[in-house]
């Protein structure tokens, strides 16, 4: 009886824990619609899914008008696999129906920036005068090395962040 006790005692401390964190969390934007800034990853359920809900943090918390989506350069998944989608939770953005989505020439059109991370643009979004893109290189596997990868893409994405603000006008 104990035991039965003390597992739901700890599963109300998860099911509490996970309330309080969902509450002050910041939502995942890039299902739908557009934005100037398009994050690019392999599978569009890690690196750029991290990186466009962190932008929108920063670029929310400076007063910038851009905000960032995440899009994938392969149609692998279907939905941010449940590792990712607790890794998420605990840096405070939730998914609130985030699916991944591969890029496309409507994103290009729209977008101001492409930042391909650790992959190539497919060739449709690279038409004619298309925004400019950059491609970020070198990150470990988000899905596999979460915190080292979080750490070495905070830095591009707060410097991405910091060169925008510089540009804005005042």
């Amino acid at each position: 009886m104990k035991t039965r006790t003390s597992l739901g005692v700890a599963f109300a401390l998860v099911v509490a824990t996970g309330v309080a964190v969902a509450s002050r969390s910041d939502p995942v934007q890039g299902a739908g619609g557009s934005a100037p800034v398009v994050f690019v990853c392999r599978n569009g359920v890690a690196m750029s899914v991290w990186s466009a809900a962190y932008f929108n943090r920063l670029a929310a918390e400076r007063g910038l008008r851009e905000r960032a989506v995440a899009r994938a350069a392969l149609p692998s998944y279907r939905e941010v696999p449940l590792r990712m989608r607790f890794a998420l939770a605990l840096d405070g953005f939730r998914l609130d129906g985030y699916q991944p989505r591969v890029v496309d020439a409507a994103d290009a059109r729209s977008a101001e920036l492409l930042v391909a991370i650790d992959t190539e643009l497919p060739p449709e979004t690279l038409v004619g005068d298309g925004p400019r893109s950059e491609l970020w290189q070198g990150f470990p596997p988000m899905r596999e090395q979460y915190f080292p990868s979080r750490a070495a893409l905070e830095e591009r994405v707060e410097a991405l962040v910091a060169r925008l603000a510089a540009d804005a006008p005042p």
